[in-house]
C-alpha cells in the first residue's frame, strides 16, 4: 500500500473511465485492505447504474458519503419498503453528504452524467455478510431495475 494516494483529476478520470466501461456501470476505487476496519474509497456512479436497496445491519456498518462530483439522490426506506426520507446530495451543495446508523434501509440513485463519492464505512468487507436486500425491490440485473430506477428518479425533479 502506498503511504499517499492524492484524490485528484487523473485518479477521478481514470476511475470515472473504469466505471463508464463496467457493465454494472459503476466501480470503487478502494484506498483500503478488505480487512482494515476503515473501509474508505471513491465509489463512481454513472446515469444507467442501479443500486439495490439494501442495509448493514447482520455485521453492523456506519456508512458515510459525500459528493466530490456530481448530484445523487440518496433514498432511506422503512422496513416495509417506504420512503421515509429523501436527500438530494451535490458537488454544490447545499447537501454535501449523509451519514447513516447501521441497519438503514437505502439507496442512492446517479442523478448527473457521472458521480463521484467518497465512502467510509466499517470494515472489514466480508461479501456475504457485508449487506442485506430488501425483498420488495428487483434485484441488481433485474428487466424491472430500470422503470425503478426512473421512478426514483423523479423524486428529485
Amino acid at each position: 500500500m502506498q503511504d499517499i494516494q492524492l484524490i485528484d483529476n487523473h485518479l477521478i478520470q481514470t476511475v470515472v473511465s473504469k466505471a463508464n466501461a463496467s457493465p454494472r456501470k459503476r466501480t470503487n476505487h478502494n484506498f483500503h485492505q478488505l480487512t482494515e476496519v476503515y473501509q474508505r474509497f471513491l465509489n463512481v456512479l454513472t446515469e444507467d447504474t442501479f443500486v439495490s436497496v439494501h442495509r448493514h445491519f447482520s455485521d453492523p456498518k456506519h456508512e458515510t458519503f459525500l459528493i466530490l462530483q456530481g448530484k445523487v439522490g440518496f433514498l432511506i426506506f422503512d422496513d416495509e419498503g417506504n420512503i421515509k426520507e429523501k436527500h438530494l446530495l451535490s458537488s454544490e451543495g447545499p447537501v454535501y453528504g449523509i451519514d447513516i446508523q447501521p441497519g438503514v434501509w437505502h439507496n442512492l440513485v446517479c442523478l448527473s452524467p457521472v458521480a463521484v463519492c467518497f465512502e467510509g464505512k466499517s470494515g472489514p468487507y466480508i461479501e456475504r455478510t457485508d449487506k442485506e436486500f430488501h425483498s420488495k425491490f428487483p434485484s441488481e440485473g433485474d428487466p424491472e431495475c430500470a422503470k425503478t430506477n426512473e421512478t426514483w428518479k423523479n423524486l428529485f425533479l
